[in-house]
């Protein structure tokens, strides 16, 4: 089975086309990296991916799972990260973390456990009990990637993860990803190609819509 299948979608905004026909699979296991400049369809492609938005031709599915048919089975196999933190400004990290869980019908004995083990791998444990809304930047996104990981997913899709991290916060992240690469798939967008190509087993390019060149990363020529 495959982590992701897509088949020739298509995605239009208004008369413009952000999606052209693209077919890719994502194996499972490893790091993808998804590239491309400002507008080639990265974040409409992981929104689709993610349920967040339908196509309006063509197929996403997720270990099999039809994106717009079964929905509710996709999210509770992924974890996503954005741009923006999904987190409740006057909430304490500790009280967002929980209402997510509760999202996922996780047991909070169980948890609790969970939110203090994650809170302490991403430097985050001694802020659990703070309103999300003071904290800086960095750990607010800190925040959101134990948010999104919370639920134990079997794959991570992460649009531009490393944006608003400093270097010991992406550095974190990177660790974390790399302790999962062999047991989750991983799905990333980043404008850094230094990073996505230090980090990715494979890669995916695109342009304007459309599929420029993919294969194994050590392929990737920098060109998007």
């Amino acid at each position: 089975m495959t982590a992701i299948e897509i088949h020739e979608l298509t995605r239009r905004y208004g008369y413009r086309v952000a999606l052209k026909n693209v077919s890719l699979t994502i194996p499972v296991g490893g790091v993808h990296a998804l590239f491309g400049a400002n507008g080639a369809g990265k974040t409409t492609l992981m929104r689709i991916v993610s349920t967040l938005l339908q196509p309006h031709h063509g197929y996403a599915r997720v270990f099999g799972k039809d994106t717009v048919e079964e929905p509710l089975d996709v999210k509770r196999k992924i974890g996503l990260v954005g741009d923006k933190p999904l987190l409740y400004g006057d909430l304490t990290g500790r009280e967002n973390l929980l209402f997510y869980s509760s999202l996922y019908d996780l047991d909070m004995s169980e948890d609790d456990n969970r939110i203090e083990d994650l809170s302490d791998w991403f430097g985050v444990k001694s802020w659990l009990d703070e309103p999300t809304k003071i904290l800086s930047t960095g750990f607010r996104k800190r925040f959101d990637i134990v948010r999104s990981v919370l639920h134990d997913p079997q794959l991570y899709l992460l649009d531009e993860p490393f944006a608003g991290l400093d270097k010991d916060s992406t550095q974190v992240f990177r660790d974390f990803i790399d302790s999962h690469r062999t047991d989750r798939t991983v799905l990333l967008t980043t404008h850094n190609l230094t990073i996505g190509s230090e980090m990715s087993d494979n890669f995916v390019t695109l342009r304007k819509g459309e599929v420029l060149s993919q294969g194994p990363i050590g392929e990737f020529d920098g060109v998007i």
